[in-house]
């Protein structure tokens, strides 16, 4: 067991929220970059470590010797555990279900399905000839996905878990930053005009870049956050 955990990502991916989340704890931690253009995720070494072939991966700090943490959501829980009072995990049961209903619905339906239908066509067929098929369901979901997330922001909460009463006030989760890197990809690689398509989750993502946890993420992965002009 080491003092200072080893969190394998890749810039800009999602490993980003983990990422994040240490840097926003101030955990002891050092960064191990994983090239996933370059297939590095798919070396025997790398698939050693995690023979998911995916980022991110914590090791290190206080994990047992040998043993690595792997998916995002259970990353963070981990690791907010480690400094309770910092908030960022929430500890009333109501807020705490609807960190989970967030990071489900970001990691699982956004992440894994309907932004892979674009960004990874091959994990759902060989035949590249479904490609087109995939891109247009893809948009049509993605589409939804915003609309879903603009009626949630639009109610006046600062953060993406709203307050569900006075002990439990809107504030600052592994949500947020998971929203703040979703938001990029969007603007990146799709070059979809979001500030006017979704103008509370903009606002989220203005009110995130000014924590300095956030541009120190930003600057360790060497990311400019608005690539194209939203």
């Amino acid at each position: 067991m080491s003092n200072s955990f080893t969190l394998y990502y890749a810039p800009g991916a999602c490993s980003f929220v983990t990422h994040a989340v240490l840097k926003a704890l101030g955990l002891p931690h050092s960064l191990a970059p994983v090239a996933l253009a370059d297939g590095q995720q798919r070396t025997a070494d790398y698939l050693a470590l995690n023979p998911k072939g995916r980022v991110p991966v914590l090791a290190g700090g206080s994990l047992p010797a040998g043993e690595v943490l792997t998916e995002a959501p259970a990353i963070c829980r981990y690791l907010c555990a480690h400094k309770p009072e910092a908030g960022l995990w929430p500890t009333d049961p109501l807020a705490e279900a609807r960190l989970m209903e967030w990071l489900n619905y970001l990691s699982g339906h956004f992440h894994a399905f309907a932004w892979a239908l674009f960004a990874r066509p091959a994990r759902f067929s060989p035949d590249e000839s479904h490609y087109a098929t995939f891109r247009e369901q893809s948009f049509k979901l993605l589409d939804e996905i915003i609309a879903y997330i603009e009626a949630r922001l639009g109610d006046g909460r600062a953060f993406a878990v709203p307050a569900t009463g006075p002990d439990a006030p809107s504030h600052l989760t592994p949500a947020d930053f998971y929203l703040l890197i979703q938001y990029r990809w969007i603007v990146a690689r799709l070059g979809w005009p979001m500030r006017e398509k979704a103008p509370h989750w903009t606002a989220l993502v203005e009110r995130l870049l000014a924590l300095p946890a956030v541009q120190e993420t930003l600057a360790a992965e060497n990311l400019d956050y608005w690539p194209k002009a939203a």
